[in-house]
């Protein structure tokens, strides 16, 4: 029979049904996360899990946005470009299964496009101000919306590292 914790704070629930569901995504991806899955590694009732997070999408972006926030918190220090995009290009390609996800659930869900949209914002943003102080303001967006695009198709188009790598160096080093 499921515990019952009403003595455990509601955001601490929250917490740790956000950690169970952070753990079910990276080892299953967006299939194997449901509400059951979540409920019986807590070893709750799933209608508990339901009472915090009422759809999968909901529980969904809570541990993806989690996802996202550990993985893409630390850039390497300095201010060296490459160094920092091919960082980011390594993290984002990990994530690019979830991301994949995210970017389906977005067409049905306005859980998963606010979580797209706030990602995307996020990620242009810190790109305008790693490329700020080497990019002529008047060209910056376009700079910065010409690195995202490349970038997304690095993701999904089959490439080695390698090839990742070159091709991401040449850009940037034909718009700096």
């Amino acid at each position: 029979m499921p515990r019952n914790r009403q003595d455990v704070d509601r955001e601490v629930k929250i917490a740790e049904i956000r950690e169970a569901a952070v753990a079910i995504l990276r080892s299953g991806g967006h299939p194997a996360l449901t509400h059951s899955a979540v409920a019986k590694d807590l070893g709750l009732a799933r209608t508990a899990v339901y009472w915090y997070f009422p759809t999968k999408d909901e529980l969904f972006t809570a541990a993806l946005a989690e996802i996202y926030a550990r993985d893409l918190a630390a850039p390497p220090e300095g201010d060296d470009v490459m160094t920092r995009l091919l960082w980011a290009l390594d993290r984002l390609t990990a994530l690019q299964p979830l991301t994949h996800a995210l970017h389906e659930r977005a067409r049905q869900s306005e859980a998963a496009a606010r979580l797209e949209s706030a990602l995307q914002e996020s990620l242009c943003t810190r790109l305008r101000t790693l490329l700020g102080p080497r990019v002529d303001p008047g060209r910056l967006d376009l700079v910065t919306s010409t690195i995202i695009v490349f970038v997304e198709g690095l993701l999904i188009q089959p490439r080695t590292d390698e090839e990742s790598r070159e091709l991401l160096g040449f850009l940037v080093a034909e718009l700096l």
